[in-house]
């Protein structure tokens, strides 16, 4: 009888605290994370698309007002940079066609969260500062094997930031 009672007490109390924690927003933080680098993996895998939808003004409506370049950390004002200038070069291959499916085949872009990039990446993280939020998009990572697409594939080596409105934007490139 004790032990059917404590069987009792315990299920209210859990399905109390799942109620409670459904209706207060809370999640669990590993699996929140996971969603945001799934949207930023989407989000990222879309930008690389718009270079072979030949559509660059998508790229460039997507950076942050302030860009960091990726390489040495400086700093720039998007609007020092006009879109036909960004856009003036294409990063994808001249010398033959190349199309967003052989993008999918040949290359594995990861994701990561600033953690994870701060400990694959060090030299990298000392001067770029990622912090909680930011995801880096590393699309030029060519597979074993795989065909090289991109005549300058940092284009698609990039880092992720939600805005205050809540969609992702271009801050380091």
């Amino acid at each position: 009888m004790t032990t059917r009672i404590f069987n009792i007490a315990l299920f209210l109390f859990l399905s109390v605290g799942l109620f409670a924690q459904r209706n207060t927003g809370l999640t669990n933080t590993a699996s929140s994370t996971a969603n945001q680098a799934a949207d930023a993996r989407t989000f990222g895998l879309s930008v690389v698309k718009a270079y072979f939808d030949f559509q660059c003004s998508f790229v460039y409506e997507k950076l942050a007002t302030e860009i960091t370049n990726f390489t040495d950390g400086t700093k720039a004002q998007k609007s020092s940079v006009p879109a036909a200038t960004f856009c003036a070069k294409s990063p994808l291959r001249s010398d033959m066609r190349v199309q967003y499916y052989q993008y999918l085949e040949n290359y594995n872009p990861e994701v990561l969260d600033h953690t994870q990039f701060a400990n694959k990446y060090p030299q990298y993280q000392r001067f770029l500062q990622l912090k909680a939020g930011d995801f880096y998009f590393g699309g030029n990572i060519l597979k074993s094997g795989g065909l090289e697409l991109f005549k300058n594939p940092d284009a698609v080596r990039f880092v992720v930031r939600k805005n205050a409105r809540g969609a992702f934007e271009i801050t380091m490139l």
